[in-house]
């Protein structure tokens, strides 16, 4: 490849000499053979602005915008992930000052100040981004998890589908290696313990993985499956638990609706990091009461606090009382077996807190 440095010194010196005409072929020349080289596209934006070169000045002027607005949402996008927050809100700013209408950078911009803990300047630009996109799920739900209005007893399918959809791709990466995902383990460890016999046994259960998303807790229950079948509402996500090869069935449904479907079909139902998406328990926990055989088993993980009962929190997912796990296991006709509290992963370099219980179908 040609040396672009030297090339686009070459370009200056023809500019700052007058010609402008061939300082401007040498731009471009770069920009076919570089097409992220930001210095080459102002340069060449200037000149054609000034009306010394042919072109369309508009045209020029976005595209060195779109270069730098690029370079500098990879930088926050970076730095938002490692928890730089104030350097993420400072790029997503800049961004808007070139591009006001952004909406990836006000996206951003919300999640920086969520993540630097200003819910107040958070709820702001996840409404200015609600505001741009009405029916956007996401922003919705965030909208409502912040503000003073009233709360859903469950996150919408909409906003469960777009938000795995968008997150599949990079889903296993981020989680266990940027924020230290531990829920599936943990359920299966949950499970050697609370069912020690059944758990040095192989291929002896139906088991539904609920929420199976890409199929991190498919991977531990396999071998312990006579049949596996994993339901998730994000068809992404399906993409990827299928190219483990692991399942027996993978279904596109809401999970209530899907193990309604199946009356007394399992012995196993274990769902990590899935019923902090639902508020109110009670409709799920019936469900699953039906599709499990007598004595079965519902394995799974919330995110804990201490008030009482459940409540939507300003990342979006719900966290739940364990006394109102218990009490709601309980209407529904199981008996706990063991119940503890973890840590399920790191979220902006704070541990979330978790309860996980294993119960058993009366």
């Amino acid at each position: 490849m040609t040396d672009n440095t030297e090339r686009f010194a070459e370009a200056v010196r023809l500019a700052d000499g007058g010609k402008l005409d061939t300082a401007a072929a040498l731009y471009r020349d770069i920009l076919a053979e570089q097409p992220k080289h930001l210095a080459a596209a102002r340069a060449l934006a200037d000149i054609v602005e000034a009306g010394k070169a042919s072109g369309d000045a508009q045209a020029a002027r976005k595209a060195a915008i779109d270069i730098e607005t690029a370079s500098t949402y990879s930088v926050g996008k970076t730095a938002l992930l490692h928890g730089r927050f104030d350097v993420a809100i400072r790029c997503y700013k800049k961004i808007l000052d070139l591009d006001p209408g952004h909406g990836d950078a006000i996206w951003g911009l919300a999640e920086a100040h969520y993540g630097n803990r200003d819910r107040v300047e958070a709820l702001k630009w996840y409404s200015v981004y609600l505001d741009k996109h009405p029916d956007d799920p996401e922003s919705r739900h965030i909208v409502a998890a912040l503000g003073d209005g009233p709360k859903p007893l469950r996150a919408s399918d909409d906003y469960v589908r777009e938000t795995f959809d968008n997150f599949a791709e990079n889903f296993d990466k981020q989680l266990l290696e940027d924020l230290e995902y531990r829920a599936p383990k943990l359920i299966h460890a949950l499970f050697n313990d609370a069912l020690p016999d059944v758990s040095t046994g192989n291929n002896i259960l139906d088991i539904l993985d609920a929420g199976c998303g890409t199929g991190l807790s498919g991977l531990d229950f396999k071998p312990h499956s006579r049949c596996l079948v994993g339901v998730d509402l994000s068809p992404e996500m399906l993409k990827l638990a299928k190219a483990r090869n692991i399942y027996d069935e993978l279904l596109e449904d809401e999970l209530a609706s899907c193990m309604r479907g199946f009356p007394a079909r399992f012995d196993l139902i274990v769902s990590a990091d899935v019923f902090c998406y639902i508020g109110d328990l009670s409709e799920t926990l019936d469900a699953a009461f039906v599709a499990l055989k007598p004595g079965g088993c519902l394995l799974f993980s919330v995110e804990a606090q201490s008030k009482r009962g459940y409540s939507l929190t300003g990342s979006g997912r719900y966290a739940h009382k364990p006394a109102y796990i218990q009490k709601c296991a309980k209407t529904a006709g199981f008996s706990e077996i063991i119940g503890r509290s973890d840590t399920l992963r790191m979220e902006y370099g704070d541990p979330v807190k978790g309860y996980l219980t294993a119960l058993r179908k009366s």
